[in-house]
Formats: C-alpha cells, structure tokens, sequence
C-alpha cells in the first residue's frame, strides 16, 4: 500500500484527468498505473513524469526494443516488483522468450557482481589502453 493515497479518475481534476487519458492512449495500455494516480495528487509533477516519459522512451535515436530492454533492466536492478512484472510482460510482448530474459538476467548478474569487485578493489581507473582510445 502506498504512503500517499491515489487520485482516482472520478475524483481527478481536468489536468490531472487529461494526463490520465493520455497514459491510457500510450504506454498504460488503456489504465492508469497506480505510481501514476499517488502523482495525480500534484498534477504539476505527474504531468512532468508523463512528459518526461515520452521524451525517454519515445523520442531519440535508440531502437524502442533496446529502451525497453534497458527499462527492464532498471526495474531489475533496482528491485521494482512492480517495474520488473510490467518491463517482463512487455519484453514477452515483444516476442522475447523466457530463456532470452534468462540470458539477459545473467548478463546483469555478472556485471554487477563484477562492478562489486572493481568497487572494492578500488580499480575504478584501472581501464586499458585500447579501450581508453575509445572513450
């Protein structure tokens, strides 16, 4: 349960109804997300998460399957419960099977057991020659 409380669509001001309608056209795929309603209680901020949104994920120059892949990957991370369930549902969606997400999961898990180490070994700077010329 969140520790403010939603904005429900009946009870949700004109600016506030008017973001809602636009995440259910787009990426609420016909809903409002909860996350979304506890921000309908300041229609300045959830205006600037919907916004921000589209700008990330539907604007720029990185196929829309990586963004969601890289999504996914966030939500993972970070331990979204709710992220990690929409991001999968999505990326299965997209037509990605369970042992690609398996694959994908792994690439994840080594790199951040991997980054614990650099990290506690202090070997932040320690990066090749040959990739350095690339940076």
């Amino acid at each position: 349960m969140p520790t403010l409380r939603y904005v429900e669509e009946g009870d949700a001001d004109e600016r506030v109804k008017a973001a809602y309608e636009d995440i259910k056209a787009g990426f609420g795929s016909g809903q409002v997300p909860n996350v979304y309603k506890v921000l309908g209680a300041n229609p300045t901020i959830l205006e600037a998460a919907v916004e921000h949104r589209h700008r990330v994920m539907d604007e720029g120059a990185l196929d829309p399957n990586l963004k969601e892949f890289l999504a996914w990957a966030t939500v993972t991370l970070l331990n979204n419960q709710f992220g990690i369930q929409i991001h999968t549902a999505r990326l299965k969606r997209l037509g990605y099977s369970d042992a690609e997400v398996l694959e994908a999961l792994g690439v994840l898990q080594y790199f951040a057991g991997i980054s614990v180490v650099i990290n506690g070994l202090n070997m932040g700077d320690d990066v090749n020659e040959n990739v350095k010329r690339f940076l």
